[in-house]
C-alpha cells in the first residue's frame, strides 16, 4: 500500500517506503495482490473498504460521504444479499425477525495520489509513541443526534467500552471518535467507520436498540485498529464482528441482545455444513457489486474467529497486542505473517495446530480462484433441508458475476443404495443470469416415509460442478428438552459417541449415519469446547474436538472404515518423490506423520486454480493429506510411516474431482487399481471408460509417475496406493475420475 508521501517521506526507511508506493489511483482496483498463494496471500492495501478519493494537492474536499457510500456500497446490491436470509427466516432456518435487521457496515478510507491517508499512523511514527500503547484510550463525541439518542448511545458506550478493551485490548491509537448521524446512509448499508477522519457515520436508530448498538460496537472495534486495520474482510470484518458478538453478550452491555436472535449473520450452529471452498476470495465486496455471497461470507468470517475465541477467551486481546508490537509497513495485508502471530498466541484450535486448523477454514482463504463456482448454504431442519445455491464466475482480480443454470438433485440414502423421493422434486428452479435474484436459486426438499432418521446426502449438479451435502434427517431439535447436538457420522452408519468437556454425555448411539442428543439441561449450548470420542463397531476410536457456541451444533464426525497402514517411502536419486495416502490420517501434522523434522520438511502440492497459471502450495501452507491428493516430498533417508486414519468406503465408487489443468493425484484405495478400470464423468453425463474420456478430449492420455532414479516421468498402467501422479484435465468445468468399488 502507499501512505501520503508528503508526510511519510523521511520517516520510514527507504526500503520500507518502496514497499508502500505500488498502487493504482482508481478505487475499484487501487490495491493489488502481490502473492496469491491459497491461505497465504499478500496485498498492498484494503481489499473491501470504501475509498474516498481526495485531490492530489491542496485542501481535502472529497465528495460527501453519503455519495461515496452510495456509489461503492449500493443498496440495490445489498438487497440481493438479503434474499437468502429472508428464505432462512421464512422456513425456520433463522429466528423470525432476523432478516429484517440485516446490516452491512464497512470500513472507509480517504485516498490521495493512490495511497491511503493515515494521519494517526503517521503521527505515531513521527512522535515515536508506538502503536497499541496500554494507556491509549478512545473518547467519543456526537454530532447531529437528538438529546435522547445521544444520551442513550453514550450510556451504552459507558458500559460497553470497558468490555471492548477487555476483549480487544487497548486501541492502536489515542484518539477521539466522532459519531455522526448521517441520514443519507440507508439502514441496510449499516454505517461506516472512516479511518482517515476518525468518524463513525450511522443511519437513524431503527427502534431495535440491541441491534443498533451491535453495529456501533462493530464500528468502534474497527476504530480500535484504525490506521492499522487488516486489509482483508475475512480478518478485519470477521474478527471485529466476532468480538462485537462477545461484547454484546457480556452482562450489562446490551440487555435483550441475543447472538442468535437478533443475529442475521449467526452461523455457529451450522458452520460445518457451510464450510465450502467457494467461500474463498480476496474481498467480500467484488467491484461488480454482485453480493450473492456477501451474507454467507460475513456469517462464516465472524464464526471462524468466534471458534478461535472459544479456544481462548483472551485470544483477541493477546493477538492485537502482539500484532501492534510487530507492526511494520505491509503487515495488515501479509497473511503469512499474521498467521505466525496468531499461531504464537493460539498454538492449537479444535485439536489441530493453528496452521492445520487455518487450512481447513475456507472463509480464511483470501486468495483468488478463477472460474465457475458453486456454493450451497444448506440449513438442516428436522424433516427438510434448506438449499440456497449461488452460482457465479470469479475473475482474475476477485470480481464475481452471476451465472445461469438449472441445478439437478439426487438424494442418496445413508448407504448410497437408494435415491430418495422428495415431493419438491429433483430439479431446482433455474438460476437467472440477470435481475434481482441473479446467480441464486432455492429449494427446500422434504422427506417422509424413508425409514426414519438417517444421513441423506444431497447431490447437486449444475454446469459441470457438483456439490455433495450431508444432511442429518430426523434428528434436529427445536424445543426445550430436544436435541441441541446432532449430525452425521461419515463413512460408516453405526458408531458410539462419548462427549466430554464443557458438556458430558456418554454412550450416544449413531445409527444409519446420524445421531442426536441433548447436552446440558437447556435447549441451547454456550460457548466452549467439547471432545467427542467416536467408536466404531470394530472398537476403533477417533477423537474430535469441537468449539461449540450459542444455539445447537451440527457436526460431521468420522465413523467407519478406520485402519492402520504401514508403508515405507524409499529415498532414491535426489530424494524428491511423489506420494499420496489412501486414507485421511488422524494425525494432522505432516512432519509428525512422516517423521521428518519440521525444520527440514519440504512438502509441496500444485494448485491448478491459483493465479495466474497455477502455483505450488508449500508446507505448512498446504492442503492436508486426503485420499486422492498427491504431493511432492523431499526424503533424506528411507521413511516408514505407521498411519492411522479413515478409509474411504470400499463398497461404493470413489469420485476424485479434477479441475482444468494439471493436478497432483493419488489413489483412494489400499490395493492397485488398473487405469483401464477407471471411469470418468463430466457434469451429469454418463461415466465413460478412461480411454474413451481421453479420446473425447476430456483428459490428456494417462497418469504420469515420477521415477526418482532416472529423474524422468513414466506412463502408469496401474494406480498404486501411496504413490503420487500427474493428471491433466482438458475440460473447463473439470471432471470426476471414478475408482470402482472394491
Amino acid at each position: 500500500m502507499k501512505y501520503d508521501k508528503r508526510v511519510v517521506s523521511g520517516i520510514l526507511p527507504a526500503v520500507a517506503l518502496a514497499l508502500l508506493v505500488a498502487a493504482a489511483p482508481t478505487w475499484a482496483a487501487s490495491f493489488r495482490t502481490l502473492v496469491n498463494e491459497p491461505f497465504a496471500t499478500v496485498c498492498t492495501g484494503p481489499q473491501g473498504a470504501i475509498l474516498d478519493t481526495a485531490p492530489a494537492r491542496g485542501k481535502v474536499s472529497a465528495m460527501a460521504a453519503g455519495n461515496v457510500v452510495a456509489a461503492q456500497h449500493p443498496v440495490t446490491s445489498l438487497q440481493r444479499a438479503v434474499r437468502g436470509l429472508t428464505l432462512l427466516t421464512r422456513h425456520g432456518g433463522k429466528p423470525p425477525r432476523s432478516a429484517a435487521r440485516a446490516r452491512f457496515p464497512r470500513m472507509m478510507y480517504r485516498v490521495r495520489n493512490g495511497g491511503l491517508v493515515l494521519p494517526n499512523l503517521v503521527r505515531a511514527l513521527q512522535t515515536g509513541t508506538g502503536i497499541g500503547n496500554p494507556a491509549n484510550q478512545l473518547t467519543f463525541q456526537f454530532r447531529g443526534w437528538s438529546t435522547a439518542d445521544r444520551t442513550a448511545l453514550q450510556a451504552y458506550l459507558n458500559n460497553a467500552y470497558p468490555k471492548m478493551r477487555l476483549v480487544y485490548g487497548p486501541p492502536a491509537f489515542n484518539m477521539t471518535i466522532t459519531i455522526v448521524l448521517d441520514t443519507s446512509i440507508h439502514p441496510l448499508q449499516g454505517g461506516v467507520y472512516n479511518a482517515t477522519t476518525n468518524e463513525i457515520r450511522l443511519p437513524p436508530l431503527s427502534g431495535n436498540f440491541p441491534e443498533d448498538t451491535f453495529v456501533l460496537c462493530l464500528m468502534v472495534l474497527h476504530a480500535f485498529h484504525d490506521d492499522v486495520a487488516f486489509y482483508y474482510d475475512a480478518w478485519e470484518g470477521g474478527m471485529a464482528g466476532a468480538a462485537a458478538t462477545v461484547v454484546q453478550t457480556m452482562p450489562g452491555v446490551a440487555p435483550g441482545y441475543d447472538p442468535v436472535d437478533p443475529g442475521p449473520f449467526y452461523a455457529w450452529s451450522v458452520y460445518e455444513c457451510e464450510n465450502q471452498p467457494a467461500l474463498a476470495n480476496n474481498t467480500f465486496y467484488p467491484s461488480s457489486g454482485f453480493d450473492g455471497m456477501l451474507a454467507w461470507r460475513i456469517a462464516m468470517a465472524r464464526t471462524v474467529w468466534l471458534k478461535a475465541w472459544a479456544e481462548d477467551n483472551n485470544f483477541f486481546s493477546n493477538f492485537n497486542q502482539a500484532y501492534y508490537a510487530a507492526s511494520v509497513p505491509g503487515l495488515p495485508g501479509d497473511v503469512p505473517a499474521l498467521k505466525e502471530i496468531a499461531a504464537t498466541i493460539l498454538p492449537e484450535v479444535e485439536g489441530f495446530s493453528f496452521h492445520d486448523w487455518y487450512m481447513r477454514q475456507y472463509i480464511l482463504d483470501t486468495s483468488v480462484h478463477t472460474g465457475l463456482k458453486l456454493y450451497t448454504w444448506n440449513a438442516p431442519l428436522e424433516d427438510a433441508v434448506i438449499l440456497i445455491t449461488d452460482h457465479y464466475l470469479t475473475g482474475p482480480n476477485g470480481d464475481e458475476s452471476p451465472r445461469s443454470g438449472t441445478p439437478r438433485l439426487i438424494y442418496w440414502n445413508y448407504d448410497y443404495t437408494l435415491s430418495l423421493y422428495s415431493e419438491e422434486g429433483n430439479v431446482m428452479p433455474t438460476i437467472a443470469a440477470t435481475g434481482p435474484g441473479a446467480g441464486e436459486t432455492q429449494l427446500i426438499p422434504s422427506f417422509s416415509s424413508v425409514g426414519g432418521p438417517q444421513r441423506i446426502t444431497v447431490q447437486l449438479d449444475v454446469n459441470g460442478l457438483r456439490g455433495m451435502y450431508p444432511y442429518a434427517y430426523g434428528v434436529r431439535g427445536f424445543n426445550p428438552g430436544e436435541n441441541n447436538f446432532w449430525g452425521s457420522v461419515m463413512g460408516g452408519p453405526v458408531a458410539n459417541l462419548d462427549v466430554t468437556g464443557v458438556y458430558n454425555r456418554a454412550s450416544i448411539g449413531a445409527t444409519r449415519g446420524v445421531w442426536g442428543t441433548l447436552l446440558g439441561s437447556g435447549p441451547r449450548l454456550t460457548p466452549g469446547q467439547i471432545s467427542v470420542l467416536i467408536t466404531n463397531p470394530l472398537g476403533q476410536q477417533v477423537e474430535r474436538k469441537l468449539n461449540v457456541g450459542w444455539d445447537g451444533y451440527t457436526a460431521f464426525l468420522p465413523g467407519g472404515g478406520q485402519a492402520g497402514l504401514t508403508h515405507t517411502f524409499r529415498r532414491e536419486g535426489t530424494g524428491m518423490r511423489m506420494i499420496s495416502f489412501p486414507l485421511e490420517p488422524t494425525e494432522s501434522n505432516a512432519a509428525a506423520l512422516l517423521g521428518i523434522d519440521a525444520r527440514r520438511l519440504l512438502l509441496a502440492r500444485w494448485d491448478p486454480t491459483a493465479l495466474p497459471d497455477g502455483a505450488y502450495q508449500i508446507w505448512p501452507r498446504i492442503d492436508p493429506f486426503s485420499p486422492g491428493r498427491g504431493f511432492w516430498v523431499k526424503l533424506y533417508e528411507d521413511v516408514t510411516v505407521d498411519v492411522q486414519g479413515i478409509l474411504p468406503p470400499t463398497d461404493r465408487t470413489y469420485a476424485l474431482g479434477v479441475p482444468l489443468g494439471w493436478s497432483m493425484v493419488g489413489s483412494p484405495r489400499r490395493v492397485n487399481v488398473p487405469v483401464s478400470e477407471l471411469t470418468v464423468q463430466a457434469g451429469t453425463d454418463n461415466p465413460l471408460p478412461f480411454a474413451d474420456a481421453v479420446t473425447n478430449g476430456w483428459l490428456q492420455q494417462g497418469f504420469y509417475q515420477y521415477n526418482p532414479p532416472t529423474n524422468a516421468y513414466e506412463m502408469a498402467d496401474t494406480i498404486e496406493p501411496f504413490e503420487g501422479y500427474w493428471l491433466r484435465c482438458l475440460m473447463p468445468g473439470g471432471v470426476r475420475v471414478i475408482f470402482p468399488a472394491a
